[in-house]
Formats: C-alpha cells, sequence, structure tokens
C-alpha cells in the first residue's frame, strides 16, 4: 500500500482502519431538491428505559434518574434530568434553516419523585461552596414540563473544513409539582439545510481529514459530500509535526526533529523568525496565523511550542465558571489548536467567550491540529526535554507496566461530606458507568495497577515519601486526584522534583489546582517535563482550578479524565496529543454546564504531541444491533510505504 500525498494518523503504525456500520437507524442524506439546494438529514436515536434509583445527600433523599451515556447537563438548581449529546454533519456547502425533534412514543414512568438537583461544582483546592445541593425554588415549583424543548442546539463547529452541528436531546421529561417523570422510547432528529456555496478556507480534501472525522459523527456517509478540486493543494514538501521555537533553540531541537523523521513523523522547525517576516512583531495571533498556513500549505498535524510563556506566549482566555460564578483569564493551547475563526469577535479584552467566534456564535472548539508545549528557557532545558522525549520514542512506548493511581483526602466532616480522591480514581481502572455516561479505562489485564490512596492508608494520610518511591520504582503512568497549587502536586514540591531518581520517564495526569499554570513563573508541571531528566516525559494539568463535587465523582475534571482514557483504549486514540484533544470534543456538548468550558480551557499537555502510550493495530467492534452489514477501508496514510502489516478485527 502507498499514499504518500496523505498524512500520519496512527503514531507508530502507518495503518487506518475504518469501519462503516450500516445500521437500520442511520441518517439520510437526501440529494438537492430542484433548483432551491435544499437538503435534509434525519436520523432517529433510540433509549433504554431510565432506572429511577433513591440518594441520600446530606440527609435528605432524593430521587436520581439514570439512562446510558446520558448525564444531566442542567444549570445548578435545576433537575437533574439525563441528555443526550449529538453530532451531526452538514453537508458541504450548506446552511441550517430548520432543526427539528420528533419525539416517538411516551413512557409514563410514575408520580410523586423529587428528582435530585444539580449540584454546584467545587475547587478541589478551595470550597467556598455550601455543601448542601439547592433547589432552584422556581423550577422545583413548577407546572410546566420539564425541560421546555426537546432539544437545545449547542452550535456548529468547524473540523478541518467539516461542519459539525452539535445537539442536546432530552430524552425524559419531569413536571415538578406533580413529580410526574416520562421518557421517550426515540427521537428523530430532522436538520433542514439550504446551500451557500460557502467552503471552508481550512478545508484540505484530504483523504486522511475525512478519514477522522467519520470517526466524530453520527452520519458519517455525509463526508461524501465534501468535494473540491480547487481546494488549495497540500505541497508536495509537506511535513507531520511543526516545532515552533525561538531561534536561539532551534538547533537544540535538531535531535528531536531527526528522530521524528526516522521513526516517521515528518518534522520541519520554525522560529518565530520566520513569522516576523510577514508581520515585523509576534503576537499569539501571528502565531495561530502561521499556524493556520503551515496547516494550509504543508499538511501538519500536530504542532509543538518550543518555548516556555515568555518565549513563545500563549492566548489567555476569560472564561466564567456559571452565570454568577468565578471567572479568570488562563494560558491555553487550545487557541493554537482550534484555527478556525475568531475568538474574540466583540475585540473586546476577553478573548474566548462563548459568543466570541465568527457572526457572534461560539469560538472554534474542535481543533485543526494538536498541541503540546515543552516549557524550555534555555538551550540546557531543551536539550533535558528533547533527551526524555527521545528516549520515550526509542521505548516503543508503555503497553504495559505500572500504572499508578493516585488519590488524597478531599473533603469531610463536619463541614462537608467525605470525599475521597480515591474513589474518582477507581473509575479510571477497566472502566466505569458511573454518573450515567460509560468511559473505558486502563486495562488491568494489560498494566499492573498500583494505588497510594489516602482512603485505604492507615491514618488517612500516605506519606510524601510513597510518591517519590513508586515514582523512583518505575511507575510508568501516574493518575491524580487531590490538592495542589503551581508548585505543588501529588504532596510534592518544586524542589523535590529534581531529586527523583527513575531511569524510565512517567507519563501523569492530574486534576490538581494550578499545576499546568505556566503563566505563573516555574510552575511544577515545567519541574516534571524539562528541569531534570527524571522524572516525566510528558504531563497534563490544569491551568486554574480543577473542579469536583462534594460527596460524589462527578466532578467536572473527573469528565475530561476519564474520556482521556476511554480515547487511549476504546477510541483507538493511543497518541497523547489527540487523546487530551478528544477527551474534550467528548465533552463538547456539555460545554454550557457550570466549570466545563472552563476546564475545556485549562488542560494543557506538556510534552510532545505525537507519543503515542502504544502501538497498535486491532480494533474491536461491539455488538452491532439492527446492522446489515460492516464495510472495512484499509488505507494507508502515512509518508511512507507499508507492507506486511499485521491488523485483525474482533467481532466481539
Amino acid at each position: 500500500m502507498n499514499n504518500n500525498n496523505n498524512k500520519t494518523i496512527v503514531h507508530f503504525k502507518a495503518l487506518f482502519v475504518t469501519i462503516v456500520l450500516l445500521l437500520a437507524t442511520c441518517s439520510v442524506f437526501a440529494a438537492a431538491d430542484g433548483d432551491n439546494g435544499y437538503n435534509k438529514i434525519t436520523k432517529t436515536y433510540s433509549f433504554d428505559v431510565p432506572s429511577i434509583n433513591q440518594v441520600i445527600i446530606d440527609d435528605t433523599v432524593y430521587d436520581q434518574i439514570v439512562m446510558s451515556n446520558s448525564p444531566g447537563v442542567g444549570n445548578i438548581g435545576e433537575p437533574n434530568l439525563p441528555a443526550y449529546g449529538v453530532n451531526l454533519l452538514l453537508p458541504q456547502g450548506t446552511e441550517i434553516t430548520e432543526i427539528e425533534v420528533i419525539p416517538g412514543e411516551e413512557v409514563f414512568l410514575g408520580s410523586g419523585f423529587d428528582v435530585e438537583p444539580v449540584r454546584e461544582p467545587v475547587k478541589l483546592s478551595e470550597i467556598n461552596s455550601l455543601s448542601t445541593p439547592i433547589q432552584d425554588e422556581l423550577e422545583y415549583t413548577s407546572e410546566e414540563i420539564l425541560p421546555k424543548t426537546f432539544f437545545t442546539e449547542i452550535g456548529t463547529y468547524n473540523f478541518r473544513g467539516y461542519e459539525i452541528l452539535v445537539l442536546l436531546l432530552y430524552p425524559v421529561q419531569y413536571i415538578p409539582i406533580s413529580g410526574e417523570i416520562y421518557y421517550f422510547k426515540d427521537m428523530t432528529v430532522v436538520v433542514k439545510t439550504i446551500k451557500n456555496g460557502k467552503i471552508s478556507s481550512l478545508f484540505r480534501n484530504l483523504e486522511g481529514d475525512k478519514l477522522e472525522v467519520v470517526q466524530k459523527v453520527d452520519n458519517p456517509l455525509t463526508a461524501d459530500s465534501y468535494t473540491d478540486e480547487a481546494a488549495r493543494p497540500v505541497s508536495s514538501d509537506n511535513y507531520d509535526l511543526l516545532i515552533l521555537t525561538a531561534e536561539e533553540l532551534k538547533d537544540n531541537f535538531e535531535p528531536l526533529k531527526n528522530a521524528h523523521n526516522a521513526d516517521g513523523i515528518i518534522t520541519e522547525i520554525k522560529t518565530l523568525k520566520d513569522i516576523s517576516i510577514f508581520s515585523g512583531s509576534v503576537t499569539s495571533e501571528d502565531i495561530r496565523d502561521f499556524i493556520k498556513e503551515e496547516y494550509i500549505n504543508s499538511g501538519i498535524e500536530y504542532v509543538l511550542i518550543g518555548g516556555d510563556n515568555d518565549v513563545v506566549p500563549a492566548k489567555d482566555l476569560w472564561v466564567r465558571a456559571w452565570n454568577g460564578g468565578d471567572t479568570t483569564f488562563m494560558p491555553s493551547d487550545l487557541y493554537y489548536a482550534c484555527l478556525d475563526g475568531t475568538y474574540n469577535y466583540d475585540e473586546d479584552e476577553r478573548w474566548g467567550e462563548p459568543d466570541d467566534g465568527e457572526d457572534g456564535e461560539d469560538v472554534d472548539l474542535i481543533a485543526e491540529v494538536y498541541v503540546g508545549r515543552a516549557c524550555v528557557g534555555s538551550t540546557s532545558e531543551v536539550d533535558t526535554f528533547v533527551g526524555k522525549t527521545i528516549s520515550y520514542l526509542n521505548s516503543g512506548g508503555y503497553s504495559d507496566g505500572q500504572a499508578l493511581m493516585v488519590g488524597e483526602y478531599l473533603w469531610g466532616p463536619p463541614d462537608y461530606p467525605l470525599t475521597w480522591g480515591g474513589d474518582s480514581m477507581d473509575e479510571l481502572i477497566n472502566g466505569s458507568n458511573a454518573n450515567m455516561y460509560t468511559t473505558v479505562g486502563i486495562p488491568s489485564t494489560q498494566y499492573t495497577i498500583d494505588t497510594l490512596y489516602d482512603r485505604d492508608w492507615p491514618g488517612n494520610n500516605w506519606p510524601k515519601s510513597e510518591i517519590i518511591s513508586r515514582i523512583n520504582n518505575g511507575a510508568r503512568i501516574i493518575n491524580h486526584f487531590g490538592h495542589s497549587s503551581y508548585t505543588y502536586n501529588m504532596k510534592m514540591g518544586n524542589d523535590d522534583i529534581p531529586s527523583l531518581t527513575n531511569i524510565e520517564p512517567c507519563f501523569i495526569y492530574s486534576q490538581g489546582c494550578m499545576a499546568g499554570g505556566f503563566d505563573h513563573g516555574d510552575c511544577i508541571a515545567e519541574y516534571f517535563t524539562v528541569k531534570t531528566d527524571k522524572a516525566a516525559f510528558a504531563v497534563i494539568m490544569n491551568a486554574r482550578y480543577g473542579w469536583g463535587s462534594l460527596g460524589s465523582t462527578s466532578g467536572p475534571s473527573q469528565h475530561f479524565h476519564r474520556q482521556f482514557w476511554d480515547a487511549v483504549f476504546a477510541e483507538n486514540t493511543p497518541v497523547i496529543g489527540r487523546a487530551n484533544q478528544d477527551s474534550k470534543e467528548d465533552n463538547l456538548y456539555r460545554i454550557n454546564q457550570a466549570c466545563m468550558r472552563w476546564v475545556y480551557y485549562e488542560l494543557n499537555l506538556f510534552g510532545d504531541p505525537t507519543l503515542a502510550f502504544f502501538d497498535y493495530s486491532m480494533i474491536k467492534i461491539g455488538a452491532i444491533k439492527g446492522g446489515i452489514g460492516v464495510t472495512i477501508d484499509i488505507k494507508n496514510i502515512g509518508n511512507i510505504d507499508a507492507q506486511n502489516v499485521e491488523w485483525s478485527i474482533l467481532i466481539t
């Protein structure tokens, strides 16, 4: 197989397997109706009967509605009713004229229920909230059916020129005053569009882009409508990874470039000097424009920002936790990943507001390229980062070994419900269907799972020496839920990190507050990745507060953490930069829920975005319900020939 014009999607293999399931309820993409350019997308979603369980929260008994993969997304204080996220691909060159949701058979589930309210998230390192959930009086005394509509339009977002409509469906209805609950067995979404002839400048007409978008949407066959012979051709000297750094650091990144080239990830190093040729000065807007040009003209998939915030500046995005909640500015490399449209439509000082996208719509939240940052400020730090990254490349990835779950005591009586970080970390082992959504976790059949929990430690407070020992003794993958600050994480301070002696650098994902705030001096994420040749080859950490839930594992940060490992082990996305972005996009339908946009912006990858946890060539297909066939497409979308590549498909 040979296709040198397309791009690498999987890090180790120049192989990608696309599976299209032809289901009885698949979307219908209608051809143009006469001369008016009318199209219609129809998709039916079926729902299992929900269960209604009693839960006790602060000595109050509530009813909890549980429907598979339909977590509640209401505002704080509103009834926590199931909602289902929908991603529909619009035909190319069209705009929406009407969205209709047609409910199916309505089933009465009973009356007299007091549905639990949506709880207010709390900062992992600070509490300024009441522990008791507060019901919104207007909502809970209402005689109206809630929600008041069958759906909410979250927005239309672009991925490499493909337009994706994101909706929320509400398959459960509730009348608070009587406590009546109903649900619909199915709901049919009808989206009517009309042609406008507009084709995004980010559309590259590449097979690799098409293969990616079909994994993101519920109507993959609509991707066939995307053709553009006039699309700007990708250069013959196209490449995969852009390393963008300062001129004085360029030479020290050369060994990493060479290592990637040898491994099949074609890499180029550009500097701020290359950008200043066009602009005369370098701002974050200039950097984003430059990345966009490289994306369009050279077909890049990845960007490694080679510099600390004072070397290659990040864009500070503004975010509000919820209506009336905290606000902050935070450094977010998401700005360099999502290249469509503006991030400051109203041209004020607050970039990233929900109405700062084109024409006052939401900003672009689906990434064209996958971004990581090496927070380096000197040639010696570049050498440290490059050395660890190459060492990991040479290891072939961590497909086995020790995976360590680290959980701390968060809160407890007499002021708050007892909350253990270990309870959240347990959901990452093998998988979980807690809190009304299902994710796959780190498989205990593949990794040796170790835990370090205050919950289980004598005296409920494991000492710092324990985490140091676990790292030094070879923990390869570390997940953390606990208290942190800019210079403190997993009970270690910045000064503790250089003393680590582990031979194999590890990967760390932490929900802790501020540990990744690289705009506040040298944060602990930088110490893990560029201040020592030990510690970690990559980390994912928060720029500002992580968010949890009192007495529960359903905090906003946990949603992203679970989806990260689900991307790796369920969606066959072992490449770290891709998995980090996938964890965000899998939560896009919840973006307007309290703190979800906050976490979406703040989760930055400190490391090379092309690195993968393991090589893979087997895709598992779950149960096919109502299917009439499976079509398998195998294509080489890498830059090099692939011969005698082993692959298999297991149908379970």
